[in-house]
């Protein structure tokens, strides 16, 4: 069996043990979705950067909703997170500055930059009625 389409929506604490479970379950999904080893580090990396940056950034460490989409296409993998926190808004960020060390990264701070590097496209919009959606796409 390999799964296409799969969509996890979980309200999650702010402890290490929700965030473990939240994250086994998706890095189950990726692992169904694909063998190729350096597809499944970025998309777990991505995953995991996603939710840590719902958690701190949208709910402030308290708990919160998260929706976790990941859909295989025949030549990439999507995945998308979602949530209904705080939010931000996509015009301030500056995705094209290049970061190269600690104090170059503090003003996009260091998840974006992640995540720019592991994908080969990236959305950020806002989430309606709040939050923020990251959708990110690597080429399989």
């Amino acid at each position: 069996m390999q799964i296409l389409k799969y969509e996890l929506e979980a309200y999650i604490p702010f402890d290490n043990e929700s965030i473990e479970k939240f994250l086994f379950l998706c890095e189950e999904t990726i692992n169904n979705l694909t063998s190729d080893q350096e597809v499944i580090f970025k998309l777990k990396s991505a995953t995991h950067e996603l939710l840590i940056n719902s958690l701190e950034h949208g709910y402030g460490k308290t708990p919160g909703k998260v929706s976790f989409l990941m859909e295989k296409t025949e030549h990439s993998i999507i995945l998308e997170m979602t949530d209904e926190g705080s939010g931000l808004n996509p015009s301030t960020l500056d995705l094209e500055k290049q970061c190269t060390d600690l104090d170059s990264a503090r003003d996009r701070g260091w998840g974006l930059m992640i995540l720019k590097r592991l994908a080969d496209k990236m959305e950020i919009t806002p989430n309606k009625p709040k939050g923020t959606k990251v959708s990110i796409s690597i080429s399989t």
